[in-house]
C-alpha cells in the first residue's frame, strides 16, 4: 500500500495538469447526472421491494388502485356544497377526467346522483316498451275502423257504431302507457332523438284529424268531436316533445305526456260514443270514406311510430343520464320523503357543511404521474370556478408532492448554511495558503457525488437529504489532512507517503462504517448508506487528484526556486512559533496520559450505562412527525382527517375462485358486522362490495338477487371492491390515526379475526406497511451498529495484522455509541429512521479520527521518539487539522437543526453531540489508550529500558 501511494504522489507531481484535467472531465461527466435525480416518498422507501408486506400491497393496488386524492368541498357563508350549481361543477370535473386512464374511479355526491339517474334511465328505457306497445293497439283499431268506413256499401249505422264503440274501449290500451308514465321517476334524461320523431308523428295525426273534421261538412256535431280527438293527440304529442327537448327535465316531461294520454283516453272514449249517437242523424256516403280515409292514414301514423320507439328501445345507447336540471328534483334525489339526507350520501357528505371528492388512483404510480393528475384536478377546480363553497385538494398523493418540494428546499438551504459555517471554521482555525481550497473541492465531490447516484439509480428520500451537509462536513476532513501535510511536506509525493495510507485506511473504516446502513431492511436507510458510501468515496478521490494537483501547480514555482519562499498568513500552523492550541492540546495530552487509568475506568462505565438506556429510549416512525408541522399539506390533510375522521385506510385483500360465493359473502357480512362492534374507537367505517349494494337497495336479497344486483353496478363502482373475474376482493377499514404500538396490535388482531376465512386473506395497504418499517426499525437498529463495528474491526485486523492495532481506532468509538444511547434517554428523544443510524454514523466518522491519531503516533514512535514526546508530538502536530476536521463536521451537522423537517432537527442535533465526543475521545480517550498498550504496538529493542526509565520519571 505504501509503495502504491508513493507511486500516485509521484504521478502527481510530475503530471500535476494532466492529472487535474482527466479528473475534471470525469466530474464533469458524473455531474450531467444531476439534472437525473430522483427524490422518492413512496411505499419502495419504507419497506423491502420483496417483503411480503410490499408484494401484497403492490398486488392489490394493481387490481383496486392505489392511493387516493381527496377533496373536501367546505360550504362559504350562504353556500352549499349540495346546490345544483356546485354538483353540476362536480360532475363537470368528474367528466373532464373520463378518460384518465390513471384515475380509476370518482366518488362524490354528483357521482352519487348520477348513478341514481342512470339506475332510473334503465326504468324509463322498459316504459318506452310499453309505450310502443299502447300506440301499436290503437293505431290497429283506427285502421280497422278506416277499413270499415271505406268499404263500398255503407254499412249498417248498428255496425258502424259497433266499430266506434270498440275504438272506444280501445283506449283501455292507455292505461298501460299512463301508469308506465306515472313510475317514471326523477332524474332520468329524456328520450332526445326518438322522442322527438314520436312528437312529430303525433303531430301529424294530430293534423291528419284536423283535416278529415273539416269534411264533416255541415254535420257540425262530428265536426267538433274530430277536432277534439285532434287537439288531445296535439297535447300528447307536445308533452312527448317536452320530453326530447328538457333532456335533463325528464320528470315533468313524464307528467305532461301522462296527463295528455290521460285526456286523450278520456276524450276519445267519450267522443267516439258520442260519435255514434251522431249516425242516427245520417251523415253522406262520400262523407264517410273521407272519414275512414282519414282513420286509415291516422292508424298507419300511430303504427309506424310504435315502431319508431321500439328500435329507439333497442337502441339503449341513445339513453343518457345526466345531472338533473332542476334543484327541486335535485333535492328528490339527495333527501328521502322525510327530508333527511339519504344515507348512500353518508360517505361524501359530513356534517358541518362539508362535502368530499374521492379521486382513486391507479396502482403503483411513479411520483411524476402523481403530480401529473394532481396538477390536473386542481387547474380543473380553477376552471369551474366554485364560488360558494372552498375546495382543500389532499391526501397522500399532495402530500407526497409537497413533501418533495420542501425537501429541495430544504436541502438548497442546508447546503448553503453549511458552506457559510465551513467558510467560517476554515478561517478561524485552518490557517493555511489557500485554505478556502478544500471546501471548493468538496463542493465539487458533492456535485459529482449526486450526478453519480442519479446513474445507480439511488433515490432522495426524506432521510437521505441530509447526506450533503453531512458530505461537506465530512468530505471536507480529507482534503483538510492532505492540505495539511502537503503545507508541512511541501511535497505531493512526501504528502502521499505519509499520509496517503492512513487517509485511505480511514476512508476504508468510514466505508465500512457506512456499509453497515446496507443490512438495514428499511431501503431508503439503505439509500442513506449508499449515498454516503458514494460520497465519501467520490471526496477522497477529489482530495487526493484535484487538490493535490492544484497545490503542486500553484507552488511549481517557488519549488523551482527555492530562494522564492511563500509568505504565510499570519498565525498559520506551519509557522515555527508555538500557537496557542499547540499549548492547549499539549497540556490536554499530557493531562490525560496521568490520569489514564481513572479516565479510562470511568469512560467505560459510563459507556456500559448507556448501551442499558439505549433499550429505554423509543422508536417513534409516525412520518407526519418528522415532517414541517406549518406545511400547508400536512395541514390540509389533518382538515380533511378532523372532518372526515379518518384518512388512514387498512385493506382486508381477499382471493378466491369466487370471493362471491355464497359462503363467502357470509363470511364477508359477518366479519364485517362483527369488526365495527368489536373495535368502535379504533374502525370508523367499513365498506365492502355488500354495503355498496345494500346502500342501492332497500330489499332483502336472495344471494342470485345480489349477483345480479353487483353485476348492475357502474363497472367502476362494483371495480371498487371485486375485479371483474371475481377472482380479487377488499374489504376496506377506514380507521382513526393510531399511535406505532397500537397500529401493530391491530394489524396483528386483524389477522387472528381472519384466520377462519374460506378465502385466502391478507391483511394489507398503507398502514401495514408503517408497521413494517417500524419492526425493520427496532430489529435493525443494532444489528447495523454490531455489523460496522464487525467490517470495521476485520478491516483493521487484514490491514495491521495486529489485534491490538484493530481494536484501539473503534474502541473510543463503540464507547461514544453508548454514550449517544444514554444521552437520548436522557433527553427524551426517541429514535427515527434517521437517527437509528447513528451508531454506523458515529463509527465510519469517528475511526477517521483515531486512525489518523494513531497512524501518527506510530510514525512518531517508529522515528524514535519516546512515548509520552511522541504522544505529545502527533497532537499537536496533526490535532490542530484534525480539530479543523472535526469542527468542519460537527458545522456541517448543525445546519441539519436549521432544517424545517423534525427529523432532521433531531438529527442534527444527536449528530453535533456524538461528533463533538468522537473530537474530545481522539484527544481524551484514545491517548491514554495508545499510552497502555504500546508495547503491543511498537516493538523495539530498548523497549523495556525506555519503559523502566519512564516509570521512574513517574510518566
Amino acid at each position: 500500500m505504501d509503495r502504491l501511494f508513493r507511486r500516485i504522489g509521484t504521478l502527481i507531481e510530475d503530471h500535476p495538469i494532466k492529472v487535474l484535467l482527466v479528473t475534471l472531465f470525469l466530474f464533469i461527466l458524473l455531474a450531467t447526472g444531476v439534472s437525473q435525480v430522483r427524490l422518492a416518498t413512496g411505499n419502495e422507501t419504507l419497506v423491502p421491494s420483496d417483503s411480503e408486506a410490499f408484494l401484497s400491497n403492490k398486488a392489490m393496488e394493481e387490481t383496486f388502485g392505489g392511493d387516493s386524492v381527496l377533496i373536501l368541498f367546505q360550504d362559504n357563508p350562504g353556500g352549499s356544497a349540495l346546490s345544483l350549481e356546485n354538483i353540476t361543477k362536480m360532475w363537470n370535473l368528474e367528466k373532464r377526467f373520463q378518460y384518465e386512464e390513471n384515475i380509476t374511479s370518482f366518488m362524490s355526491p354528483a357521482t352519487i346522483v348520477h348513478q341514481m339517474a342512470e339506475k332510473q334511465g334503465a326504468v324509463l328505457k322498459d316504459k318506452v316498451s310499453e309505450l310502443s306497445g299502447g300506440l301499436a293497439e290503437m293505431g290497429t283499431r283506427m285502421t280497422d275502423l278506416g277499413t270499415e268506413l271505406g268499404a263500398k256499401n255503407l254499412p249498417d249505422p248498428l255496425v258502424l257504431k259497433a266499430k266506434l264503440d270498440s275504438l272506444s274501449s280501445a283506449t283501455a290500451g292507455f292505461d298501460r302507457l299512463i301508469q308506465g308514465q306515472d313510475k317514471m321517476s326523477e332524474g332520468a334524461k329524456a328520450l332526445q332523438g326518438g322522442l322527438s320523431a314520436t312528437a312529430g308523428g303525433l303531430g301529424q295525426a294530430s293534423a291528419q284529424l284536423l283535416q278529415l273534421s273539416s269534411l264533416a261538412g255541415e254535420n257540425m256535431e262530428l265536426k267538433m268531436k274530430l277536432t277534439a280527438i285532434s287537439e288531445s293527440l296535439g297535447k300528447s304529442a307536445q308533452g312527448i316533445r317536452t320530453m326530447g327537448e328538457n333532456t335533463t327535465g325528464i320528470q315533468e316531461g313524464t307528467k305532461n305526456t301522462s296527463d295528455a294520454l290521460s285526456s286523450i283516453k278520456s276524450k276519445l272514449k267519450k267522443e267516439t260514443s258520442s260519435m255514434a249517437d251522431t249516425f242516427s242523424g245520417g251523415i253522406s256516403p262520400d262523407e264517410l270514406k273521407e272519414m275512414a280515409a282519414g282513420f286509415t292514414a291516422m292508424g298507419a301514423n300511430l303504427t309506424e311510430i310504435s315502431g319508431a320507439l321500439e328500435t329507439f328501445h333497442s337502441k339503449s345507447g341513445m339513453m343518457v343520464a345526466d345531472i338533473p336540471t332542476d334543484q327541486t328534483e335535485l333535492d328528490l334525489l339527495l333527501h328521502d320523503e322525510t327530508g333527511a339526507l339519504r344515507p348512500v350520501f353518508s360517505d361524501v357528505v359530513m356534517d358541518g357543511g362539508s362535502s368530499l371528492m374521492v379521486v382513486r388512483l391507479a396502482g403503483n404510480l411513479d411520483d411524476t404521474e402523481k403530480e401529473r393528475i394532481a396538477g390536473g384536478l386542481r387547474s380543473a377546480l380553477e376552471k369551474e370556478s366554485f364560488t360558494s363553497v372552498s375546495a382543500i385538494v389532499s391526501g397522500k398523493p399532495v402530500l407526497d408532492i409537497s413533501l418533495r418540494a420542501e425537501m429541495k428546499t430544504n436541502m438548497m438551504k442546508m447546503v448553503a448554511a453549511a458552506v457559510v459555517i465551513m467558510l467560517l471554521v476554515l478561517l478561524a482555525v485552518f490557517r493555511v495558503r489557500w485554505r478556502m481550497l478544500s471546501l471548493g473541492m468538496i463542493l465539487i465531490s458533492v456535485v459529482a457525488t449526486l450526478g453519480l447516484m442519479s446513474y445507480l439509480s439511488v433515490p432522495i428520500t426524506m432521510v437521505s437529504m441530509a447526506v450533503f451537509p453531512i458530505l461537506i462536513g465530512l468530505g471536507i476532513d480529507y482534503s483538510i489532512q492532505f492540505h495539511n501535510r502537503y503545507e508541512e511536506e511541501r511535497s505531493i509525493r512526501g504528502t502521499m507517503q505519509h499520509v496517503g495510507k492512513a487517509v485511505a485506511i480511514a476512508v476504508l473504516a468510514t466505508v465500512l462504517g457506512f456499509a453497515s446502513l446496507y443490512a438495514s431492511p428499511v431501503p431508503m436507510i439503505q439509500d442513506f448508506g449508499k449515498m454516503l458510501t458514494i460520497g465519501v468515496i467520490v471526496s477522497f478521490i477529489g482530495s487526493v487528484f484535484l487538490l493535490l494537483p492544484i497545490l503542486r501547480l500553484r507552488d511549481r514555482d517557488s519549488l523551482a526556486h527555492p530562494e522564492r519562499k511563500p509568505v504565510l498568513p499570519k498565525g498559520s500552523i506551519h509557522e515555527s512559533r508555538t500557537t496557542l492550541l499547540d499549548r492547549g492540546l499539549a497540556m490536554v495530552t499530557k493531562g490525560v496520559i496521568q490520569l489514564r487509568y481513572p479516565i479510562l475506568i470511568l469512560v467505560v462505565v459510563l459507556g456500559v450505562l448507556g448501551f442499558l438506556a439505549d433499550g429505554k429510549v423509543g422508536v417513534e416512525t409516525d412520518i407526519e412527525s418528522f415532517m414541517p408541522q406549518e406545511m400547508g399539506a400536512l395541514q390540509d390533510i389533518r382538515t380533511v382527517r378532523d372532518t372526515k375522521g379518518s384518512t388512514d385506510q387498512m385493506v382486508l385483500y381477499l382471493k378466491d375462485e369466487d370471493v362471491l360465493s355464497e359462503e363467502n359473502l357470509d363470511w364477508i357480512r359477518t366479519r364485517t358486522e362483527k369488526l365495527e362492534s368489536s373495535y368502535p374507537d379504533t374502525i370508523v367505517d367499513v365498506k365492502s362490495i355488500d354495503s355498496i349494494v345494500k346502500n342501492l337497495s332497500t330489499e332483502e336479497l336472495t344471494h342470485d338477487g345480489f349477483l345480479t344486483a353487483v353485476s348492475d353496478l357502474p363497472e367502476k363502482q362494483a371495480g371498487m371492491f371485486v375485479n371483474a373475474e371475481r377472482t380479487e376482493g377488499v374489504i376496506l377499514l377506514n380507521i382513526t390515526h393510531l399511535s406505532t404500538e397500537d397500529l401493530r396490535s391491530f394489524v396483528s388482531e386483524l389477522k387472528a379475526e381472519a384466520a377462519d376465512s374460506p378465502m385466502e386473506v391478507t391483511v394489507t395497504g398503507k398502514s401495514v406497511l408503517d408497521v413494517e418499517m417500524v419492526d425493520g426499525l427496532t430489529s435493525g437498529r443494532i444489528r447495523m451498529t454490531g455489523i460496522g463495528l464487525a467490517l470495521v474491526f476485520l478491516a483493521l485486523l487484514l490491514i495491521y495484522r495486529n489485534l491490538v492495532k484493530a481494536l484501539l481506532p473503534i474502541f473510543p468509538v463503540a464507547l461514544i455509541i453508548g454514550f449517544s444511547g444514554g444521552i437520548m434517554f436522557l433527553l427524551g428523544l426517541e429514535y427515527t429512521p434517521i437517527t437509528s443510524t447513528l451508531g454506523a454514523l458515529v463509527l465510519g466518522m469517528g475511526t477517521e479520527m483515531t486512525i489518523m491519531l494513531m497512524e501518527r503516533y506510530l510514525e512518531e514512535r517508529n522515528s524514535g521518539q519516546e512515548r509520552l514526546d511522541a504522544m505529545t508530538r502527533a497532537v499537536t502536530s496533526i490535532g490542530k487539522a484534525i480539530v479543523a476536521s472535526g469542527l468542519t463536521t460537527v458545522g456541517g451537522f448543525s445546519v441539519l437543526m436549521l432544517s424545517d423537517f423534525v427529523i432532521l432537527k433531531d438529527f442534527g442535533l444527536m449528530t453535533v453531540i456524538n461528533i463533538s465526543l468522537a473530537l474530545l475521545s481522539t484527544f481524551l480517550i484514545l491517548p491514554p489508550a495508545l499510552y497502555l498498550l504500546d508495547r503491543f504496538l511498537v516493538k523495539r529493542k530498548d523497549q523495556d529500558l525506555e519503559d523502566a526509565a519512564l516509570e521512574e520519571k513517574g510518566a
